[in-house]
C-alpha cells in the first residue's frame, strides 16, 4: 500500500442503514474490493473468510427477526392506547462493541435521572451483548436486533441513534409527549440545537469518526462526555452497575487485590483480514515478564476472546474460558488493568479499576480516561479511521504498524509499576 493512496481508499462507501440487509452485503462487498486494492488477494481473501464465519450467523439471526416486527408494532400501539401520558418511551439504536455500549449505557443513566423516569428499548447487533452490557439499567426493558429499528421507531415517542453521535429523529417524535414533559423538551432542543455540529458526519459514519473526535476534543470533549454534551445533559461520572458473577473468583482461584489484568485483542465484530489489528500492542508478553519479575507477589490474569493472543507467562489465561459476567468480576477485583485502547478498558472504568492503555491508531486524547495512565505512541499514531482498513494495516503503509511495534516494553512495564507503587503503600 502506498503511502498516498491508502487515504483515498474506499470514497464514496455509505454506511448502511442499521435496519437493511442488502445495503450491508453491498457494503461488505465493497470494503473487500478496498482491503483486495490495498492490501492484495490473500488479504481479501482472509477478510471474505472472517466476515462468512462472524457475519453469516448473525444475518440469520437478523432475518428471523424481521417475523417479530408485525407482533412487536401491534404491542407498543396497544401500550400507547392502554397508557397514554405515562414516562416517555424511548428507542434507542446503538453500533459499535462493548465500550461503545457503555459509553451509551451512562448516557441513558444520566439521561433517565435528568427525565425523573423513562423505559429504554435497545436496538443492536448483538441483543445478548447488550442486555449484559446495559444490564444495570433499571430502565432498560428489552433488547432487539437492529434490523427492528426502522421499522418501529416510529411507535415510540422519542427515537435516537447513537455512535460516535447521537442522532434524534424529528420526524419520528411524539410531540405530545415531548410537551408533557419539560426535562424532555430540554434534550430535545439541545440535540436539535446541537445537530449542525454533527450533520456534516452523520451520513459518513464511521469514515470521518477521526475529525469528529478532533472537533470534541476541541471544545473540551472526549468519547466519555460527547453524547452528553449534544442532548445538554450532566455526565455524572464513569462508574456504572454492570452485572456481575459472584462465583467467577472462587472458579479461578483469585482473591480481590491479589492480582493484574491483561488483555490484547478487539472487538470481535470488527472483521480485519489478519490475525492481529494494527490497535493491539504486540509487546505485552515482555511487559508481562518485567511486571512478574518486580512484583512476583503478584498473578497476571490475561482475559480476551478470539481475537486475543496468549501470553504464556501469564498465571493464567482466560482466552475464551470466561462469561461478560465473569470478565466483569475479574476486572472489579484486579489492582490494575493492562490493555491497548478496547472495550475492556471502557469495562474496567465502569468497574472502578485503573488501567494502563497502550494506544496506537485511536487517538489518546478522545479516548483515554483521565483516571488512566495513557501511553500515547512514541511516532505516528492517531490514524483511526483515517483508511478504511486502518485496523488492517498502517495507514502509512508500513510493513508493521510502528505507533505500537516501537512502543518499548520496559517503559509499559515501568509505568504499571509506578501505578501499583502507592497501591502497595496503602496496603502495607
Amino acid at each position: 500500500m502506498s503511502a498516498s493512496g491508502g487515504a483515498l481508499d474506499g470514497e464514496g462507501l455509505t454506511p448502511p442503514p442499521a435496519g437493511a440487509i442488502l445495503p450491508r452485503i453491498r457494503h461488505a462487498a465493497a470494503l473487500l474490493q478496498a482491503t483486495w486494492r490495498q492490501h492484495g488477494l490473500a488479504a481479501a481473501v482472509g477478510y471474505g473468510f472472517s466476515t462468512v464465519l462472524r457475519k453469516g450467523a448473525l444475518l440469520l439471526h437478523q432475518v428471523g427477526a424481521r417475523t417479530q416486527e408485525r407482533t412487536l408494532r401491534q404491542a407498543l400501539r396497544a401500550e400507547r392506547r392502554a397508557a397514554p401520558g405515562g414516562v416517555p418511551r424511548i428507542a434507542v439504536a446503538i453500533t459499535g462493541g462493548i465500550g461503545d455500549m457503555l459509553v451509551v449505557g451512562r448516557l441513558l443513566r444520566d439521561l433517565e435521572a435528568h427525565l425523573g423516569g423513562a423505559i429504554f428499548d435497545v436496538f443492536c447487533p448483538r441483543p445478548a451483548l447488550a442486555a449484559w452490557a446495559l444490564g444495570g439499567l433499571p430502565s432498560l426493558r428489552q433488547v432487539h436486533y437492529d434490523i427492528l429499528f426502522d421499522g418501529l421507531r416510529q411507535e415510540y415517542d422519542v427515537a435516537l441513534r447513537a455512535n460516535q453521535m447521537l442522532v434524534l429523529y424529528r420526524e419520528d417524535l411524539c410531540w405530545q409527549t415531548v410537551r408533557d414533559h419539560p426535562a424532555l423538551a430540554e434534550v430535545v432542543a439541545a440535540l436539535i440545537r446541537n445537530r449542525p455540529l454533527i450533520d456534516p458526519f452523520v451520513a459518513q459514519h464511521p469514515w470521518h469518526d477521526n475529525f469528529l473526535a478532533q472537533k470534541a476534543v476541541f471544545g473540551g470533549r472526549s468519547r466519555r462526555d460527547f453524547l452528553h454534551h449534544l442532548a445538554g445533559l450532566e455526565y455524572r461520572g464513569d462508574r456504572m452497575a454492570v452485572p456481575q458473577e459472584p462465583t467467577a473468583l472462587p472458579r479461578f482461584g483469585l482473591c480481590p487485590g491479589s492480582y493484574v489484568t491483561v488483555h490484547n485483542g478487539f472487538d470481535t465484530e470488527f472483521i480485519i483480514a489478519g490475525r492481529r489489528a494494527t490497535k493491539c500492542y504486540p509487546h505485552f508478553g515482555e511487559v508481562v515478564a518485567e511486571l512478574k519479575a518486580a512484583r512476583p507477589d503478584l498473578a497476571v490474569i490475561q482475559l480476551g476472546t478470539a481475537t486475543s493472543t496468549p501470553i504464556p507467562s501469564c498465571d493464567q489465561v482466560l482466552i475464551g474460558r470466561t462469561s461478560m459476567q465473569e470478565v466483569a468480576a475479574i476486572l472489579a477485583g484486579s489492582l490494575l488493568h493492562l490493555d491497548n485502547e478496547s472495550g475492556l478498558v471502557h469495562l474496567a472504568a465502569s468497574l472502578g479499576t485503573r488501567s494502563v492503555v497502550v494506544f496506537g491508531p485511536t487517538p489518546v486524547d478522545y479516548f483515554g480516561y483521565p483516571q488512566n495512565l495513557n501511553i500515547a505512541p512514541p511516532i505516528c499514531g492517531g490514524c483511526w479511521w483515517m483508511t478504511r482498513t486502518w485496523m488492517d494495516g498502517c495507514a502509512k503503509g508500513y510493513g508493521t504498524a510502528l505507533c505500537l511495534q516501537q512502543q518499548a516494553p520496559r517503559a509499559v512495564a515501568g509505568q504499571a509499576l509506578a501505578a501499583l507503587a502507592p497501591i502497595a503503600e496503602a496496603v502495607s
